[in-house]
């Protein structure tokens, strides 16, 4: 191997240990569907320590605000009122994979979770079309779904930045005679 492949080569023992460190943060949830209700089991026993856990995961420490979490990623995932596990336990990992830092983003990732389960969703309608009506209906819900993740994605960037704006000057240009000051400048009061 020469010296520009071991470079790009991954350490594969170090992204075991991240991957690791990751399942490590949120338990697994199970689904389980009664006639037309879910419930959820987290971790192996649904204790309180892997119920924070999964909280924790996702940004929040408040019980409300989880219960009722769980329920909308489950109504935004299911087919024909029944929740699939692997696509609930899909939009919990977006979730978890975005780490969010509190509510707002907890809701922001779960969203662009379940725009992207519409738009994988809708590419498969948009190839299995078999009538031009049905691939032009697809197209465009397709580009809407996929404009909307984009958006998603700039939001929660902003949000993270706090909106913080930075202006930069590229040129300036001082004429013969004229006074630039470079730098922070503060005016006080009269007289001064």
């Amino acid at each position: 191997m020469n010296e520009v492949s071991k470079k790009q080569a991954p350490n594969f023992a170090e992204l075991k240990e991240k991957l690791h460190e990751r399942r490590a943060k949120a338990p697994e949830v199970s689904v389980t569907m009664e006639g037309n209700a879910a419930s959820f089991t987290v971790g192996e026993e649904s204790n309180g320590e892997e119920y924070l856990r999964l909280m924790a995961a996702v940004g929040t420490f408040d019980y409300g605000f989880m219960d009722a979490f769980l329920g909308q990623i489950a109504n935004a995932v299911s087919d024909k009122g029944s929740v699939s596990e692997s696509k609930m336990r899909f939009a919990l990992g977006v979730v978890v994979g975005l780490e969010p830092r509190d509510e707002v983003e907890a809701m922001l990732a779960a969203q662009m979770a379940a725009v992207h389960v519409c738009a994988m969703d809708t590419s498969r309608r948009y190839l299995w079309a078999e009538t031009l009506a049905s691939r032009d209906s697809s197209e465009r819900a397709l580009n809407k779904l996929t404009r909307t993740f984009a958006a998603q994605m700039e939001t929660l960037k902003r949000y993270r930045s706090k909106a913080q704006q930075v202006v930069r000057v590229e040129r300036v240009t001082v004429n013969e005679g004229g006074r630039a000051i470079v730098g922070p400048v503060q005016h006080g009061g009269e007289g001064q």
